[in-house]
């Protein structure tokens, strides 16, 4: 398997997780596990041929390094258990660039491949976070009513900033000064947009056979008085699901998480295409 094949597996393998994650908010596991495999394999017979390590070795760690972000982002309960699997395969897959794609493109490759993957994932998870969050909200307008109001905290805050700039010369320290005055008077309308989005539509009830490993149940569950599951555990797994049927649990408050895979498929096909977008 030379790299080019080994590129298009790995996008349409992506492109049908993405499918999935949008239309049922879930990854079947056989995808994130069969591309760690193909990934594995492929280095590993690379090593072989050219009796060197290196290749193996590179595989093995660019899939650690991205296990433990995504399992970070897992325990802060941003990132589902489908998130990190294939979060890791991509690592497994891509821990340097397929030298095969320099014939047709030229990206930016001022940085070791598997950190401009991570900042670019970075980069196009948060756009499209935010382009998702308000396709939400457009669709479910009429559950949503706005009413913000700023506190006079960070109104204050943000003019005493906007004053400072009037006092200083250095014109890179003005720019960061105002943005930082920026950001605090847009952060109370951030984080209550946030807060209606979650309240209002991606919060909800759902009966006990809909609910899948990795979901995110924000309530206590108890049996007989005793605690079973506690909300701030960062998802549900198989062994709590079968645990919630032997109690005859009838339906349970989950917080949905976005279809963040689209994502992921994004940033890699950016990656591949035109490298490190941060000209650093």
């Amino acid at each position: 398997m030379n790299e080019l094949v080994l590129v298009v597996i790995s996008l349409i393998w992506l492109f049908f997780a993405s499918y999935t994650d949008f239309k049922i908010r879930e990854v079947p596991d056989w995808i994130s596990y069969s591309l760690i495999i193909i990934g594995i394999a492929f280095y590993l017979i690379k090593s072989l041929i050219f009796n060197n390590f290196i290749f193996i070795i590179q595989s093995l760690f660019s899939l650690l390094i991205l296990y433990l972000i995504g399992s970070l982002m897992y325990y802060l309960r941003q990132w589902g258990g489908g998130d990190v699997k294939l979060l890791s395969a991509i690592g497994a897959l891509f821990p340097v660039y397929p030298e095969e794609l320099l014939k047709y493109f030229n990206p930016n490759l001022n940085l070791s491949f598997i950190l401009i993957l991570i900042l670019n994932i970075i980069i196009f998870g948060v756009l499209y976070s935010i382009i998702y969050s308000f396709y939400l909200v457009i669709k479910n307008k009429n559950k949503i009513k706005f009413n913000f109001k700023v506190k006079k905290i960070y109104l204050i805050s943000s003019i005493l900033f906007l004053i400072l700039t009037f006092l200083i010369k250095d014109l890179i320290l003005k720019l960061l000064i105002l943005l930082l005055a920026l950001l605090i008077l847009i952060y109370p309308y951030i984080k209550n947009f946030v807060s209606l989005i979650e309240k209002n539509i991606m919060i909800k009830r759902i009966p006990l056979n809909k609910l899948t490993e990795g979901d995110w149940v924000i309530e206590n569950i108890y049996y007989k008085r005793k605690l079973i599951y506690n909300k701030n555990n960062p998802g549900v797994t198989n062994s709590d699901i079968k645990l919630f049927e032997k109690v005859n649990v009838k339906n349970l408050l989950i917080k949905e998480g976005l279809p963040f895979i689209p994502s992921f498929l994004i940033a890699l096909l950016i990656s591949l295409i035109l490298g490190n977008l941060l000209r650093i």
